[in-house]
């Protein structure tokens, strides 16, 4: 009993850490950040900061894990009273292009930009995006039932269809402008290269 309570403390302790630390990557970024700014902004010193992430990377992993649990939870509650997979979908790429939207500056950091980042990420620790990937993946599941899909693996659907939400971010990044697709829009694009053609 004391081990788990000793657990559940350090994860209040980490979480209570990762809000202030979102503040501080969203204003100021993660390249060139030093462990003392971090620390200073979090009102701890650097020691007790490193007895909670052994290193500034990791630290990095657990804040990008934080912010996808947070996104599932505001999934979630976005999506409640919702029975529509379509309109699901269409919600979860509102929330997901809005939340990029409003963490640009943490997220142009050059190691998120590297491709393998978050297959990386998940060799380090229990995948955090399985969730929203399951989600996404009984989404496509309602929605075969309604249309014949080319794609009968639902969970390859939710990847294809993440891969090709994080198009639209990974242009606005490098490209510029307003992250201000239609989700809608997006939806019927993907779907329609979904469809079985004899429909």
């Amino acid at each position: 009993m004391k081990e788990l309570i000793k657990e559940k403390v350090l994860e209040t302790k980490k979480n209570l850490v990762l809000e202030k630390v979102s503040e501080f990557f969203n204003e100021s970024g993660f390249d060139g950040v030093k462990i003392q700014d971090i620390a200073a902004h979090t009102g701890l010193s650097v020691g007790a900061l490193y007895k909670l992430f052994p290193s500034k990377e990791q630290l990095f992993y657990e804040y990008i894990a934080y912010q996808i649990r947070r996104f599932h939870e505001e999934l979630m509650l976005a999506c409640a009273g919702v029975e529509d997979p379509r309109t699901m979908l269409e919600i979860y790429i509102g929330l997901k292009f809005s939340t990029f939207v409003s963490k640009r500056k943490a997220i142009e950091d050059p190691v998120i930009g590297d491709p393998l980042f978050f297959v990386k990420m998940n060799t380090q620790k229990s995948d955090p995006a399985g969730p929203i990937y399951e989600f996404l993946a009984d989404l496509f599941a309602q929605l075969a039932e309604r249309m014949p899909l080319k794609e009968r693996d639902h969970m390859k659907s939710a990847y294809l269809f993440n891969a090709y939400t994080m198009g639209f971010i990974e242009h606005w990044l490098n490209c510029g402008g307003d992250l201000d697709e239609d989700p809608a829009e997006v939806v019927e694009r993907f779907l329609n290269g979904m469809r079985c053609r004899d429909e």
